[in-house]
């Protein structure tokens, strides 16, 4: 016959509630002072957070519906050279589009001085849907992108 569990030892819980309210409390300030923050500083507005970074999902997502749709239409009329030059130019366009929305220069590549201009690959400074072009509609003006002279151009 096997031999009989043993009833567990009586755990001591006076012990361990003192440290279990401490620890509960400790967490509890620090969800309070979390929440504290995030009211402080909630982030960006619903409206940028759209145009800067979650649009961007989506717009590449009704690019690929809008190729697919050409591929389609094509193989239905059976013509393989117009769908193939159907396909780039709506990559092309596409790819104006997404540069018109989304264009950020390369932080640490050098600038030009003066203005800058409309080339078939970059047609604009800063993307439309970007902080920086934001910042240029609003009439504002972007570190490194004036006119003006810089000290390491005289040293």
């Amino acid at each position: 016959m096997p031999p009989l569990l043993q009833p567990a030892e009586p755990r001591e819980e006076k012990d361990e509630a003192p440290l279990s309210r401490a620890a509960l409390r400790d967490q509890l300030d620090r969800v309070e002072e979390e929440k504290r923050q995030a009211l402080l500083e909630p982030g960006p507005s619903w409206r940028e957070w759209w145009y800067f970074s979650a649009s961007k999902w989506y717009v590449g997502l009704g690019l690929l519906i809008v190729d697919s749709w050409i591929i389609s239409s094509w193989f239905q009329y059976g013509s393989l050279l117009a769908g193939i030059l159907a396909l780039v130019g709506a990559i092309y366009l596409e790819f104006l589009l997404y540069e018109y929305l989304y264009y950020r220069p390369h932080p640490e590549r050098e600038r030009r001085r003066g203005r800058p201009r409309a080339v078939w690959f970059h047609p604009v400074e800063f993307g439309r849907w970007t902080p920086e072009g934001a910042i240029l509609r609003a009439g504002g003006t972007i570190p490194g992108t004036s006119d003006t002279p810089t000290p390491e151009e005289f040293l």
